[in-house]
């Protein structure tokens, strides 16, 4: 099952790095590296899966979950929140929206790439 992932990240490295494990692994990834990217490449892949690092500059992710529950133009997710600790403001912010798993920076590749499978078979109907 091929799985499409969005992970918006600042980290360009990060990118590269969970890109270059996934993408052999059986998943189709596209990457942002601004709020405003993120929701331009959620109108344009709609994915099974959004890895958003809440700090993500340009809209930040509380702006970017607010936009997927907003407009109709943009897909509702499942959504993994990729963090450096558990930062109590980046909770707060995010708590009105719903998020589906958090995790904490740096998550190794094969231990993203489980929570990813593992919610895109629970949104297709456990596949």
């Amino acid at each position: 099952m091929l799985v499409r992932v969005l992970i918006a990240d600042p980290d360009e490295y990060l990118l590269d790095h969970y890109r270059d494990y996934l993408e052999p692994h059986g998943f189709e990834v596209a990457t942002a590296t601004t709020g405003l990217e993120c929701v331009e490449r959620l109108r344009e892949c709609a994915p099974d899966v959004l890895v958003l690092e809440p700090s993500i500059p340009w809209g930040w992710g509380d702006g970017v979950l607010a936009m997927m529950h907003e407009e109709p133009d943009i897909p509702v997710v499942p959504v993994i929140v990729l963090s450096y600790g558990r930062d109590r403001g980046v909770l707060y912010r995010l708590a009105p929206f719903k998020i589906d798993d958090y995790q904490v920076k740096p998550l190794q590749p094969r231990r993203l790439a489980e929570r990813i499978r593992a919610l895109a078979q629970r949104q297709q109907g456990g596949l």
